[in-house]
């Protein structure tokens, strides 16, 4: 493994997808079934891009170069603060845990339990 190459460039769904689409252009063109296992696809692709007389296969290998380079999160400013919890589009209310610590700051009442108080 080389200090500056992404080794999981595979790993992302966008250059799957694009991937998948060059070996469907290489094996119209070249007839050869390429494997998303084999370690050296990436050579692979390059080189039958390369080869090829298509347009849209140096293009895709020019998108797959560039997913696969860009970096995987973008880290927040320290500055900024976590954001929400969110579901579907819609913000999360806050966790239990946190709404029982405020719970406990305010005064308790009696709980009674099978006619008998239990705590007040």
């Amino acid at each position: 493994m080389s200090g500056g190459i992404n080794t999981h460039w595979l790993m992302r769904y966008r250059v799957v997808a694009l991937v998948n689409q060059c070996r469907r252009l290489i094996r119209d063109e070249f007839g050869t079934r390429l494997s998303l296992t084999d370690p050296q696809l990436r050579q692979e692709l390059g080189r039958f891009a390369a080869r090829s007389q298509s347009k849209e296969l140096t293009r895709l290998m020019d998108d797959i170069a560039r997913e696969a380079d860009a970096p995987e999160d973008v880290t927040p400013e320290a500055g900024t603060s976590a954001p929400k919890r969110m579901y579907r589009g819609q913000p999360l209310p806050e966790p239990a845990a946190a709404r029982r610590q405020a719970d406990r700051s305010a005064p308790s009442k009696a709980v009674i339990y099978r006619g008998r108080q239990v705590r007040s």
